[in-house]
């Protein structure tokens, strides 16, 4: 074997696995703004929902947390690219489900107003990019051998 080859695919599996982890910890970061706040709300909704009444509004949030909600659409778009471009190194036919899956976690966050839908869509898109993940996985371990 080529020693060129071995490294230029040994740098193609260390870009795929850095774009892969940084757009999954983008994704988790998204998900978990869309989420934390709906538990908290379980648990302080009826003293936090009365003093938030007189401004309708609501409070604004800050810290991490209100960085993740405003930009939060953005963030998910690149997290969604980076996984996409992640899986397509590695197997480029693997780029159309994972776009996919991408998309179906996108509107489940952000284009529909149902919180089970919400939950069922990302279980589904993060279920499906760990499905196309280990298959690009095993894709890869058979060119290798």
């Amino acid at each position: 074997m080529c020693p060129a080859r071995t490294s230029r695919d040994r740098r193609t599996r260390v870009g795929a696995g850095s774009a892969g982890l940084l757009g999954v910890t983008g994704s988790v970061a998204c998900t978990a703004a869309m989420v934390l706040p709906v538990i908290g709300a379980a648990g302080a909704g009826a003293a936090a929902g009365m003093s938030g009444m007189a401004d309708m509004t609501g409070p604004a949030q800050e810290g991490l947390l209100g960085v993740l909600l405003q930009y939060g659409p953005i963030i998910l778009v690149v997290s969604i690219a980076l996984v996409t471009m992640s899986v397509a190194l590695r197997r480029p036919v693997a780029a159309v489900p994972a776009l996919a899956a991408g998309a179906l976690l996108y509107w489940g966050m952000y284009a529909q107003p149902s919180y089970p839908v919400m939950y069922g869509s990302v279980a589904l898109g993060f279920a499906g990019w760990g499905t196309i993940y280990l298959w690009t996985r095993t894709a890869t371990a058979a060119h290798t051998t």
